[in-house]
């Protein structure tokens, strides 16, 4: 056997070693388990993006672009998990990980947006800060971001998403429930049909339609709300605009316009400044159908079925000078100052009637009534500053 010169044979051994270690931290860190359906897939990140394939069979893949972090994996019946560490933390980190479409998901990275295509599990998906985009999921879904947007597919159970810091959240149709909140920015959806919960420091709210209750609050920004069954929202400064609600609406903006153009339920809506429009066109007329309609500055219209029991009182602090301030389709019974009671005062042994003292009819409060179909449901309208408009229409 011919033996080579010591000086080559080392050279030859310290280039192997570079060349392994060079191939070393050019492969991702690996890992896989075989997994079956209804299994949750746990994984936390220590830093990173995660980029989630649904398209696997029967296993779970897990793959990582830096040699500084150290998978370990945990192959169990009904749950498989993955931790890491990392030696050291640097930016342009990705974790892809590939699924099978019916695998429940339990995400979390510390630091990195999320990506993930359509499944038919359940997914919980976290992140320190980054943008969150999803496809549809067809179990109950939470995603929750410190920092950035959300936006995902229809969701066919229970929707919970957060943006703890600014960040628009977008949904598409929820099977369930759902709750949505962003410390700033919009928030839309498509129908949802449970009840929804959603708030937004600073941004607009737009819901298609909810066939249970809307409880959402803009502070400040507009609120539209499609169809729905009955709906609580308040708004900082920003229009609220229902075309449909079948039961009962309660609405407040310090500033904007409130319109309601079909009211199935009793009306509770107020604006600092803004105008109000409302339409009553319920289903039951024996159920509680008083309104109460309040405005600092901007003018009240009102469409009244002329079959609806009601007691209508509407009041004009300072009307305008060049208009009529309360107009009807129902005879109204004026109670303002315009009528005051009859004075008098003592002549020697008589009394004499004194004139009434005078008054400003454009610029003294009034304030009318009517009885409708013998009366019932309190029926209010207020304004300070506008004019106050009462129409009927038949049911």
């Amino acid at each position: 056997m011919k033996f080579m010169p010591k000086p080559v044979s080392q050279a030859i051994a310290t280039g192997c070693a570079i060349i392994a270690t060079a191939l070393l931290f050019q492969l991702p860190a690996f890992a896989k388990c075989p997994i079956t359906d209804n299994t949750t897939l746990v994984l936390r990140a220590p830093v990173g993006n995660l980029h989630v394939d649904t398209s696997a069979q029967g296993v779970a893949e897990v793959t990582v672009s830096s040699p500084d972090i150290t998978v370990k994996e945990v192959c169990g019946k009904d749950r498989v998990e993955y931790s890491a560490e990392a030696a050291t933390i640097h930016g342009g980190i990705d974790w892809k990980i590939l699924v099978p479409r019916t695998v429940n998901l339990d995400l979390v990275t510390f630091g990195g947006s999320i990506s993930m295509g359509d499944s038919d599990g359940a997914a919980t998906l976290r992140t320190t800060g980054g943008s969150v985009v999803v496809g549809r999921v067809k179990g109950k879904t939470a995603i929750i971001t410190q920092g950035g947007f959300i936006r995902a597919g229809d969701i066919g159970d229970k929707a919970e998403l957060r943006v703890s810091s600014a960040g628009s959240i977008e949904v598409g149709n929820v099977a369930g429930d759902a709750e949505l909140h962003t410390a700033g920015g919009p928030i839309t959806t498509g129908t949802v049909n449970g009840k929804v919960t959603a708030d937004t420091v600073g941004g607009a709210i737009y819901i298609k339609a909810a066939r249970g209750e809307v409880v959402v609050t803009a502070e400040p920004g507009a609120i539209y709300i499609g169809d729905a069954a009955r709906i609580i929202a308040k708004s900082g400064g920003g229009n609220i605009t229902n075309p449909r609600v079948r039961g009962s609406f309660q609405g407040h903006t310090e500033s904007g316009d409130i319109h309601l153009d079909a009211a199935g339920g009793w009306v509770e809506a107020s604006t600092g400044i803004g105008k109000i429009y409302c339409r009553l066109v319920p289903e039951d007329f024996d159920g509680d159908l008083h309104v109460n309609l309040q405005t600092g500055v901007g003018d009240v219209t009102i469409y009244i079925p002329e079959r609806l029991k009601a007691t209508v009182d509407a009041t004009v602090d300072r009307p305008t000078m060049s208009a009529q301030r309360i107009i009807s389709d129902f005879p109204m019974n004026g109670l303002g100052p315009g009528n005051p009671p009859q004075a008098s005062a003592r002549l020697g042994s008589r009394s004499v009637p004194m004139p009434p003292p005078a008054v400003n009819r454009f610029l003294s409060p009034v304030h009318e009534q009517t009885v409708v179909q013998g009366g019932g449901n309190s029926v209010k309208l207020h304004t300070s500053l506008g004019k106050i408009e009462i129409f009927k229409i038949r049911m």
